[in-house]
């Protein structure tokens, strides 16, 4: 990868002449193939060439958001010069804490819900965290409580949406000890932003997945509609250097009650996969 990399940025240096007239317009894009069938469905609502050319730039951010993420830097060496990678400034963090127990009792959520969701995590083996909007009252959790994975998801979703998320994480190829779920807010007065963050350097995963609008502006500080920023990764740096990727998701209430919504939420999933290596 690479190799191809170097040689088409190269390319860009010194072009051929156009052998046709969509590459005259649109540039050769012919070297990284068809189109796959597991495109975002933004790229099928465009003529071919044109759809071809936008994967072919998303594959080539996939790539320097690859290379950040191996290296540990922000700034790519290339053959004749460097290519920096945007960031924004790297993330406050309120409060950062050296072991489980302090993290525990710093967090404000009900340490009934905390002793639930962090369970058997542990730092380097979280590669995700999901980020809700709200979790719900630990009165009505306890009376649904189950074994697994679903347990945890009932803290933030109603028993059939945690199924249906239960079942895509699944889908991701993303086991319980791999996963880590924490709501953004309680109410408006309680903030729990602050909270992920905090998690986030202790657990160090490799993705924030937020899910949602609201949860999305509360990490990435934005208010760009999630429309346009779904599936879209977002390199934030956290405490010593420490790189992480927060990528905006559709809340699993939407895929539930929107059918339509499901190959798009797919689309967004396997762009994590492939991050995670889950996935070619």
């Amino acid at each position: 990868m690479d190799a191809i990399f170097k040689q088409k940025l190269l390319g860009l240096r010194h072009p051929q002449a156009p052998r046709t007239f969509g590459a005259a317009l649109l540039g050769d894009t012919s070297w990284w193939g068809p189109l796959s069938e597991t495109a975002p469905s933004l790229l099928s609502h465009v003529p071919g060439e044109v759809s071809e050319r936008a994967l072919v730039l998303e594959s080539l951010e996939r790539f320097a958001v690859d290379k950040t993420r191996e290296e540990k830097t922000l700034v790519l060496k290339i053959p004749g010069g460097e290519l920096h990678v945007h960031s924004e400034a790297p993330l406050e963090i309120p409060n950062f804490y050296g072991n489980a127990a302090d993290l525990r009792a710093g967090l404000g959520l009900d340490p009934r819900l905390t002793d639930l969701v962090l369970c058997n995590k542990t730092p380097g083996k979280v590669q995700v965290l999901f980020v809700s909007e709200r979790f719900r009252p630990w009165n009505e959790v306890a009376l649904e409580l189950k074994s697994g994975l679903e347990s945890e998801l009932r803290a933030g979703f109603p028993p059939r949406t945690a199924e249906l998320f239960g079942r895509m994480i699944a889908a991701m190829k993303l086991s319980q000890e791999e996963v880590l779920l924490y709501p953004v807010e309680d109410s408006d007065e309680l903030d729990f932003a602050p909270d992920v963050l905090a998690l986030a350097t202790f657990y160090r995963p490799e993705i924030i997945v937020t899910l949602g609008a609201k949860a999305t502006a509360r990490i990435l500080k934005s208010t760009d509609r999630l429309s346009l920023v779904h599936g879209q990764f977002f390199p934030r740096q956290l405490a010593d250097s420490y790189m992480v990727q927060v990528v905006p998701l559709f809340h699993p209430s939407i895929i539930e009650t929107n059918q339509n919504m499901k190959k798009t939420a797919w689309a967004d999933m396997q762009k994590v996969m492939k991050h995670l290596k889950k996935i070619p």
